[in-house]
């Protein structure tokens, strides 16, 4: 599982030794104590107050530069800077248990590899007030990094929720947070959502247009062509649904889709039918409120199965959440040509259905280019449509445009 790292910067608290106990409880996997204001004698006196607070806490304490304090502390984990480990010696490095380094290139990383380290941090990833005017080296930077070395790699630099699912997605083993942590008044509720969300299996920005097979809109073009048009228009993940056919049939339609998704990098999910999603290699399934249960599947799926899950209510979304869904499909948010008698949620309960969990939540039903703009501020993440892609004469064009309409709406989320 991915790890949480709190590293100290002390000066962002109103009252650092409340907010350290409250981080003592929180869940976090280590506290990175750093505070390059202080001398080692100031350092030492800082470091055993804290290892008191944190004793008996499920959250170890990596002290920050000074291998004297530890030394004295009797601590085995140390973090530093790369130039303090290129003088570190050998017989100081074998008594630590742990050692961690500060990176800010892919050859940094690489040294720091040879030179023993047990992980590095790597960053600044994003922009970060704690570096005002630098901009973040970005995931892409991340991910060569994580590429490059065999050791586990934890992002640091403008790190939240928002965007802990994407850093998950480069390969690191984990991220580390400053500001987050010590500004929040509740760390618990910060470390705990900062793991859900590492945890997810499908992220916001996958679902912005979930894009839904409809056979008697797509049969007379070819539902491959159909598929290819919508995924060059920028539909972000298919869902092939075709309920009259036999779970064979729909392996096999599955299976010509998924080279075609793979080329476009968008998920294929399923209607209803998880085995056959299963025995297909497709990414997943969704299922509605009366079909196999979430915590069913989840059971007998692989780890990276996504399962999305239909709700209508908070209770339904928080039920769902809590069984292991990765998405949520909230609807009908209007009146829809292929749910004729699907029962209606207003805006105000789709703003509280997702604000009631932390999984991402598509609305759906009836969505079109003319109406989709009346969700703006309803909290969701993307909008599933049938036929205002599949049921455009122009798919790839029709696509585009709705993308970009989308796309307007979202920034007012």
């Amino acid at each position: 599982m991915c790890k949480v790292i709190c590293v100290t910067a002390l000066g962002l608290c109103e009252d650092s030794v409340a907010q350290l106990k409250k981080i003592a409880q929180s869940g976090a996997d280590a506290l990175i104590l750093r505070a390059k204001e202080l001398d080692e004698e100031e350092y030492t006196d800082l470091a055993e107050r804290v290892l008191e607070i944190f004793k008996g806490s499920s959250t170890e304490v990596i002290l920050h530069s000074f291998v004297g304090a530890a030394k004295k502390l009797g601590v085995n984990s140390i973090h530093l800077p790369l130039g303090l480990l290129r003088d570190m010696s050998d017989e100081d490095k074998a008594r630590f248990e742990t050692i961690g380094a500060s990176c800010h290139s892919v050859e940094e990383a690489a040294e720091a590899e040879r030179l023993g380290v047990s992980y590095i941090t790597a960053g600044h990833i994003f922009e970060t007030d704690c570096k005002k005017g630098l901009a973040g080296r970005g995931l892409g930077f991340l991910g060569e990094v994580c590429k490059r070395v065999e050791i586990p790699v934890y992002a640091i630099g403008g790190i939240g929720a928002g965007n802990a699912f994407d850093v998950k997605k480069t390969g690191a083993a984990g991220v580390c947070v400053m500001s987050g942590f010590m500004k929040t008044a509740a760390p618990r509720e910060f470390s705990d959502k900062l793991k859900r969300v590492m945890k997810m299996r499908i992220s916001g920005k996958q679902l912005e247009l979930y894009a839904i097979t409809d056979r008697k809109l797509v049969e007379e073009r070819g539902l491959c062509a159909c598929v290819e048009a919508a995924l060059k228009g920028g539909a972000t993940i298919i869902q092939l649904r075709d309920k009259n056919v036999s779970r064979e049939e729909l392996v096999r339609e599955a299976r010509e889709l998924l080279p075609i998704c793979r080329k476009y990098s968008a998920p294929l999910i399923i209607n209803d039918d998880w085995q056959a999603a299963i025995e297909a290699g497709a990414d997943g399934v969704h299922v509605g409120i009366e079909d196999t249960p979430v915590e069913e599947i989840r059971k007998q799926a692989a780890e990276g199965f996504i399962i999305g899950a239909t709700a209508k209510t908070v209770e339904q979304a928080r039920a769902a959440q809590a069984a292991g869904a990765d998405y949520l499909g909230v609807g009908a948010v209007f009146p829809s040509p292929t749910k004729t008698n699907a029962i209606r949620i207003t805006n105000e309960q789709l703003r509280e259905i997702t604000a009631s969990v932390d999984i991402p939540a598509v609305a759906i039903g009836g969505i079109s280019y003319e109406n989709i703009a009346k969700l703006k501020g309803c909290g969701a993440d993307g909008f599933a449509v049938v036929s205002a892609v599949f049921g455009a004469e122009d798919i790839e064009e029709s696509t585009k445009a709705l993308r970009e309409k989308a796309k307007q709406v979202l920034e007012e989320k």
